[in-house]
Formats: C-alpha cells, structure tokens, sequence
C-alpha cells in the first residue's frame, strides 16, 4: 500500500482530488435501495450500505487497491483517497434538535467545480439573475466586507456582508437587509450562514451548504443542504425555494466561457465585489489546485 499521497501519482485520479473529503452520494440516495452506483472524476464506482457502514469499490483496474476512507455525516456519504488532508468540517448548526434539515437533492451541471463554488460566492449577480428574490434593481451595489483565511482551519471567510433582498426566504414578509456570511471548507466544499429576520433564533443563521462531487473536470453533482430557524414553512416549500434558486444559476455556469475558472493572472478581472473569489483564486493557486481549472500542471511544478 502507497506510504503517503505524493505516492498515489500513478492513479487516474487527478491529483489536486487526493486527500479531499469529498461527498459522493446523500444518505437519501438509500433510502429505497442499499446500493449506489455513480462517479468521481470519470471514475465509476459502488457504494453499499453495510450494517454500521458504507463500503465503496472502485470499478476500474487501476483503482482496485486504493487506499479510502469513508464517514457518513451532515446526511452524506464523504470519501477521501489516501490520507485526508484535514478533518471534515464541523456544523454544530446541523445537530440541534430543533433545527430544519432540509436536504434538496444533486443537480447535474455542465462547469468546473471551481465556477460552481465561485458563483456561490458572488452577491453581485442576485438583482439579476434572482430578480425580485435574493436582489432587485436599482439596489445592486455590494457593499464593503472583509474576507480572511482562518489558517488554524485553512477555511476562507467573508463578513459582514449586507444585501437587500425582496424574499431573501420561504417565510420574509417583507424586503430586508440580509447579513451573511460566507465559509469556503475546501475547495470542492462551501456553505453560507444568513440571517432570516423571521427565525425564532433556535439557530443563530439559516445555513445553506453546496457540496461539489466532480464527475470530471467540467461536469459536476451539485448536492445541496439547508439548515434552517423556520418552525412553519411546508418541507416541500422550503425545497422548492432553494431548487428555484438553483436552476436559476445552471444556466449561468453552463454557459461560461470557458467552463474552467481561470486563475492565471488577468485572463478574468475582478473588482472590489469579487474580493471573496479573488481570495479563493489565490487560494487555490497557493495550494497548487489545478483540476477544473486552467493552470497546467507543470506550471505550478
């Protein structure tokens, strides 16, 4: 068995994805059914549910001795091949008993796993593509907020970030000043927390999670998860407002060009709305993260 993940070079897997927790099915997936199969970059393979765990088996030849490690959590199933680079994240939001959890199922989509990210990252575009929803015309400015890399975690946050939104959830009365703020867990891996007027403050914010599963470079399952302070909302009102949200943005992502996020210098520039993804560009280029991307390998050798 490889000794570490410098030696597991040889798989067809792309590197940057060794030692990633990543989510490759929903515990919903079982609820029917105890097998599961599906993808991670281009590879195919079998996820079974076992008594007290999940067992996942590559396909292909060249992945049949891979060292992997599984854990159900935040109701999914998460594997990471060779050795994780971090612990998973902690959402202590997730586990008080009278929150909402509200899973809203997997989205296919047609981009990188970086532009997915980015795009969750970006307040400037809610006036419009989310007219009347997360943003309205004529207030699309965003304002001022403050990003930082909490290196202790290595997590990207954004704070206090404000925008006014018409019906910023299933249960707004009226238009409000909406805080958020942004947490980046890993590069395939990013949730937000917002504060919702009309919670009861069982939770502090509502959080709404977006975790990336690559099918390939430019081919993703988008599998997203709300925590919510909301006691009266219907379940399926709750995910109907997110999944509005959602095929809102497919369109946008499947239509970048290119599907890849650049992160060479000036191939795309930013301004002061984009300081959260100017951060996780650099990000990724500090931890030469190449896959979904458009740096090559051996540029950053």
């Amino acid at each position: 068995m490889p000794s570490s993940n410098q030696d597991l070079a040889y798989l067809p897997i792309d590197h940057s994805l060794i030692g990633e927790w990543i989510v490759v099915a929903s515990t919903e997936e079982f609820k029917d059914k105890s097998s599961v199969t599906t993808r991670l970059d281009r590879q195919a393979l079998t996820l079974d549910k076992l008594d007290q765990y999940y067992q996942i088996r590559f396909l292909s030849s060249e992945m049949q001795d891979v060292p992997v490690q599984t854990q159900e959590a935040y109701g999914f199933i998460w594997l990471c091949i060779g050795t994780p680079n971090k612990a998973l994240f902690t959402l202590e939001e997730y586990d008080h008993p009278q929150a909402r959890l509200v899973p809203c199922g997997a989205y296919g989509v047609r981009t990188s796993p970086l532009r997915a990210v980015e795009n969750f990252l970006d307040m400037a575009h809610f006036p419009y593509v989310h007219t009347n929803i997360l943003g309205a015309e004529p207030l699309t400015a965003v304002k001022p907020y403050q990003v930082e890399h909490r290196q202790n975690v290595d997590e990207l946050w954004a704070t206090e970030c404000v925008f006014t939104q018409p019906l910023a959830a299933p249960n707004s009365q009226e238009p409000q000043e909406t805080e958020y703020i942004y947490r980046v867990l890993s590069p395939l891996n990013v949730l937000l927390y917002k504060i919702n007027t009309a919670a009861s403050g069982v939770i502090p914010a509502d959080v709404i999670c977006l975790f990336i599963q690559p099918l390939g470079e430019t081919q993703i399952r988008a599998h997203l998860l709300m925590v919510l302070d909301d006691q009266n909302s219907h379940m399926t009102d709750m995910v109907l407002f997110q999944q509005k949200i959602f095929t809102q943005d497919k369109p946008i992502l499947e239509n970048h060009v290119p599907l890849k996020l650049p992160l060479a210098a000036r191939i795309e520039i930013p301004t002061r709305a984009d300081a959260m993804a100017t951060a996780y560009r650099k990000w990724l280029v500090d931890k030469h993260w190449t896959y979904g991307s458009d740096l090559q390998k051996e540029v950053l050798a």
